[in-house]
């Protein structure tokens, strides 16, 4: 069942975004390029090609775009002030070599980050950009999955302290998914999009077999747990991914009607609490999850994903005991 609002005030559910051509402008400084959108600076230690150009800022624009076409409470009100680094752009780096992304403190085994601190996405150019086949006609949909995904990291930003980590990954993995070609999104059918993604990004293509953490183990992940996992799991790191990437399409698409449990969630705030005894010292309590299950026990949400994604084609199992 893919849901339908029932509120007379919401926004409608997008079906689609197919953002316009950006204008960008090019500058060379003594350190590189710096390419200039209405709403980023796209810094690269090297030249780049138009056509590469026209596509990447088309691409970074929409993503905000894309996020607020959704009846939820996603984005930030306002950017943190300290995060307003050059203007008020965000700021996205091209790494041309997988050697000098590195350098630059990108995680081993990773070919993107966005940290958190400075607001700014760091992507390395030599992985990202997959050479198309001269015989496809198809659009170079793969080569970008991995800049939306921290684009959506970068749009939401101070929101994801506020979100377990199950969530704002599979938030960035659902937009990831749906988009087809640079700036264009279709959230039609997502289900056929969700499989083919997962057999691109992980699975191989034609593989139906899926294994991803339990409910249980991924909505208690804390962000500290779960870069650790990264560490220390990395040959199945993605499971996780995949695992918050089908619980966030259940509670955008399958668990309500209204998402009255979503919507719910995504209004809370932050809570802060003194500590007894440490003037000036607060303890952080993060919203609880308790209201997007409403009180569902998580085994039956299991079941219920298990018989959802068999009919999508998908053999899905969970691991009990911890990430598989």
């Amino acid at each position: 069942m893919i849901l339908s609002l029932g509120t007379a005030n919401a926004k409608p559910w997008p079906s689609a975004f197919n953002a316009p051509p950006a204008k960008w402008t090019a500058k060379e400084v003594k350190n590189g390029h710096v390419y200039i959108t209405q709403s980023y600076l796209i810094l690269s230690d090297e030249a780049l090609g138009k056509n590469r150009l026209d596509e990447m800022t088309r691409m970074v624009e929409s993503v905000r775009k894309a996020l607020e076409l959704f009846p939820l409470d996603l984005l930030p009100e306002h950017r943190n002030e300290a995060k307003k680094k050059t203007s008020n752009r965000h700021v996205v780096r091209i790494v041309t070599s997988q050697k000098k992304y590195l350098a630059m403190g990108g995680p081993k085994g990773s070919i993107g980050f966005y940290d958190g601190r400075s607001g700014e996405v760091t992507v390395s150019l030599e992985r990202l950009i997959e050479p198309k086949s001269p015989n496809s006609r198809l659009e170079p949909r793969q080569r970008y999955r991995l800049l939306v995904h921290e684009l959506v990291h970068q749009a939401m930003g101070e929101k994801l302290i506020a979100l377990p980590p199950w969530f704002s990954e599979g938030m960035a993995e659902y937009m990831s998914a749906t988009q087809f070609a640079p700036g264009r999104f279709n959230f039609r059918n997502t289900s056929r999009q969700i499989v083919e993604h997962l057999q691109t990004c992980w699975l191989g293509k034609g593989e139906n077999e899926i294994t991803i953490p339990s409910v249980e183990i991924l909505s208690a992940m804390t962000h500290a747990a779960w870069n650790n996992d990264n560490r220390l799991n990395p040959q199945n790191a993605y499971a996780k991914y995949a695992g918050s990437l089908l619980l966030t399409h259940y509670q955008m698409e399958l668990a309500s009607r209204n998402l009255g449990g979503l919507r719910g969630f995504l209004a809370k705030k932050i809570e802060y609490r003194p500590i007894r005894g440490r003037p000036g010292r607060f303890l952080q309590i993060l919203p609880s999850q308790d209201i997007l299950w409403e009180n569902r026990d998580h085994n039956k949400v299991e079941k219920q994903l298990v018989n959802y994604w068999k009919e999508k084609g998908l053999k899905l199992q969970f691991a009990k005991n911890k990430a598989p």
